[in-house]
């Protein structure tokens, strides 16, 4: 019996070749979505659960000259003095936010490394056990170090990695330990971990209380109900540390469970992500979700409508309604498990896509007996459900209502299927509008004036410190180069942001927290930026020691008395001597404000870590490697390695890119189930109004009339979808625009030109559809009715 139930469900399938291919297309997407979803939403909100005591970390205020800074960092002394004056903390773990460093190993460079600054007490700490190495002995040394087992086998095969050295900074380490890698939903995600003696013994870092190195500060409890006694015990000595008005402390715990979704505070380690961001993510995929099934609950039921008069004359032959409910469930079930299959493919393919989109690692190998679960329930929720709705309008009436075809179940008019355009089409334009203000919000901040040129500059970073008099060696020899024309260094890049430093100016008693950059007397005519006021650095070095030129925003700074004022840092006098356009030195995402340029970057403790060179060569990257392949001959013990100034500014918009191409792809996926629901909607309809068409053919209604007529029935919704959609999209927009502090004005125009484009998709579907009908001979159609 099962087994003409099954032959009957799969003939009804390739008997409606269309229908199903279409209700497929959009299941599939619609399972894939919502796979992805359940995935998503369970990593991101199970973060750092598996640890068997309660961990905090320390999260600050910070109050410098009457701004306010929240953030996850505390300077070095501070955990292990609160370790040691508050009883009730039982052990403390401090670490530097893991970031991508130039590594060498083997001479070789590898630049995507993590690389992270820790406390000894690592594994203990977190219950970690290594894989190799003792870890009594690891980290302890100030030339050692332990790496991942997945970067043990990226790097050296099969090969022992233990004892092998790592270079960074010019500075040498061991290889003591492998330990396994982080489980993927834990914030602190590194390749390589340094000991925290390799900065204050080896790298002579500065370790104080008020700046160099910062680190996160980790936390284990006595007793968890003492923990707002723990906090006034931390602030009272951060209070004895910081007396001052100007620059004070507060410190409060967070659990380790609460950081992943807890974005918004500066310097945060790994990728935090908020909850605001994580719903958003949700719900679009939750509405694609909803566009598919209702899409599929809409055409399948409408195709069980046109089927009802078999439907009803198997009933007389002697069908029972649970043998027409049976070969329905088993119908519906053939799709779903097909559409499971497809789903499961499309999501893997697209998984690598959407990790690095939306900065996730989702990965189906880790969630297996989820997915089963989850395919289950919805498989048997979507049999129940639709063949109950498919199999309702036979149930409900009389066995002559059904032969006379008075039962169909979209009578009223047809509001149900419009009803679905309507959602579907509102969704796909606000996705659509959406993504267009991305997209050229990002073109703007790539094209915009910084105000210095960096068009044809790159940049050898000097990953190894390297002599002042050797620098300006090599700067005199490349000068001669054919293709350069000038040459500067600089202590760090400009365009993605800079260090800050406490200044006081003139007579004013007020300190400032300032951007500050050290650079060659040079670096003015290097980026083309032009002098204002005053003169440029002095070329005798003694001299410009002396001396700072500032930009405009400068110039609005308390104290300030033009030219010749005299601004103190570190009990060091500074003479402005000139004055520059306020060139945007951050990423545009921030605002730029005040800067200092000197050349004292030793007396502050910096080097100049970059050679940066103006080329008008036609072919730059050619002659950058030039240069890199001169330098690496003349200093083969220095490590060094080319940036290009265009490429570095256009990684700060990667984050940007991203959201654009996570909006273009659900967009595209959002307009894909649309048109598909249309042609759906649009097949069914034509097939309902066939004899109707015919007869308007015979009284002299033109082919292009009836293409006309059902182009406007659909279009008039399609437009109300755009009208709906439009105050949505607005709001959007603008609210995601209003992060920036340099940002473009939405253009409605294009949303306009859009629109357009998905209305000429929409009447291409719908002609397509209507094509072989208003071509059929009306006698013929209404002699077989």
């Amino acid at each position: 019996m099962y087994k003409i139930y099954f032959n009957l469900a799969v003939r009804n399938l390739i008997k409606n070749y269309q229908n199903t291919l279409i209700n497929l297309l959009g299941l599939s997407l619609g399972l894939a979505s919502a796979l992805f979803i359940f995935l998503f939403f369970h990593l991101e909100t199970n973060f750092d659960n598996f640890y068997k005591d309660d961990i905090y970390r320390i999260t600050h205020k910070r109050f410098i000259y009457g701004d306010v800074d929240q953030t996850a960092q505390a300077f070095y002394p501070e955990g292990g003095t609160f370790l040691e004056k508050i009883e009730n903390i039982n052990e403390m773990f401090l670490i530097s936010n893991p970031n991508p460093s130039p590594i060498y190993i083997l001479n070789q460079r590898y630049a995507d490394i993590k690389m992270a600054v820790g406390s000894a007490n690592y594994f203990s700490f977190f219950g970690i056990e290594l894989l190799r190495g003792d870890a009594e002995k690891v980290l302890q040394a100030n030339n050692s170090a332990v790496i991942t087992a997945s970067m043990a086998e990226k790097v050296f095969g099969k090969a022992d990695p233990i004892g092998q050295e790592i270079e960074l900074y010019g500075t040498k380490l061991f290889i003591e330990g492998i330990i396994p890698d982080r489980s993927v939903n834990s914030h602190l995600q590194f390749d390589v971990l340094f000991p925290e003696k390799w900065l204050s013994e080896k790298n002579g870092a500065y370790l104080g209380w008020n700046g160099g190195w910062n680190f996160n500060v980790y936390i284990k409890l006595l007793h968890d109900d003492q923990k707002e006694a723990t906090i006034t015990a931390m602030n009272k000595i951060l209070d004895e540390v910081y007396p001052g008005d100007d620059f004070s402390i507060e410190a409060s715990l967070q659990t380790i469970e609460s950081i992943h979704l807890n974005k918004g505070l500066s310097y945060d380690t790994g990728n935090p992500r908020s909850a605001e961001s994580l719903w958003i993510i949700i719900a679009a995929g939750c509405i694609i979700l909803s566009l598919a099934l209702l899409n599929f609950v809409v055409l399948y039921t409408a195709q069980k409508d046109e089927e009802i008069h078999s439907l009803t004359l198997m009933k007389i032959y002697g069908a029972h309604h649970r043998d027409l409910w049976i070969s329905t469930c088993l119908e519906v079930f053939l799709m779903v498990g097909i559409a499971t299959l497809i789903s499961i493919c499309t999501l893997n393919i697209s998984l690598p896509f959407l990790n690095a989109q939306l900065v996730t690692r989702v990965f189906l190998s880790n969630y297996i007996p989820s997915i089963i679960g989850f395919y289950t329930v919805i498989g048997v929720v979507l049999t129940m459900l639709l063949s109950s709705l498919s199999l309702r309008g036979i149930k409900k009436s009389s066995l002559s209502k059904s032969l006379n075809g008075q039962t169909s179940i979209y009578a009223s008019k047809g509001w149900s299927e419009k009803a679905l355009l309507v959602f579907q089409f509102s969704t796909v334009f606000v996705l659509s509008c959406i993504g267009i203000t991305v997209y050229q919000q990002h073109y703007h901040l790539l094209h915009k004036d910084l105000g210095f040129q960096h068009q044809n500059v790159f940049t050898i970073d000097l990953s190894t410190v390297m002599p002042l008099e050797a620098q300006k060696s090599f700067k005199e020899k490349i000068l001669k180069k054919p293709g350069i024309e000038t040459v500067s260094m600089s202590s760090q890049m400009i365009g993605v942001g800079l260090t800050k430093n406490g200044y006081s100016i003139g007579e004013s008693e007020k300190s400032e927290i300032i951007n500050a950059l050290y650079v060659s007397n040079d670096f003015l005519e290097c980026f083309d930026i032009p002098l204002l006021e005053g003169e440029n650095l002095h070329t005798n070095k003694n001299i410009s020691d002396r001396q700072i030129l500032v930009n405009e925003a400068f110039k609005k700074l308390e104290g300030w008395n033009g030219l010749g004022t005299i601004v103190h840092r570190g009990g060091r006098d500074y003479e402005v001597v000139g004055v520059i356009p306020s060139i945007s030195f951050n990423s545009l995402a921030y605002q730029s404000g005040p800067l200092v340029i000197g050349t004292s970057a030793r007396i502050d403790g910096w080097n100049f870590d970059y050679i940066n060179i103006k080329t008008s060569s036609k072919n730059p990257y050619q002659l950058a490697n030039e240069v890199l392949e001169e330098f690496q001959k003349d200093y083969p013990d220095v490590r060094a390695f080319i940036t290009f100034y265009n490429d570095e500014i256009e990684y700060n918009y990667n984050y940007i890119k991203s959201q654009q191409q996570a909006n273009f792809f659900f967009g595209c996926i959002a307009l894909l189930i649309a048109i598909s629901g249309l042609w759906g909607i649009t097949r069914f309809s034509v097939l309902k109004r066939t004899k109707e068409m015919s007869i308007r053919r015979v009284n002299g209604a033109s082919r292009l009339d009836i293409l006309k007529l059902f182009n406007r029935d659909y279009l008039q919704w399609i437009a109300l979808s755009f009208l709906l959609a439009m105050p949505i999209a607005n709001y959007f927009g603008n609210d995601w625009l209003s992060s920036f502090p340099d940002r473009i004005g939405i253009e409605y125009v294009s949303w306009v030109m859009m629109g357009v484009v998905v209305v000429v998709i929409s009447v291409i579907t719908i002609t397509l559809i209507c094509w072989k009908i208003v071509n059929m001979n009306p006698s013929q159609v209404l002699r077989d009715l």
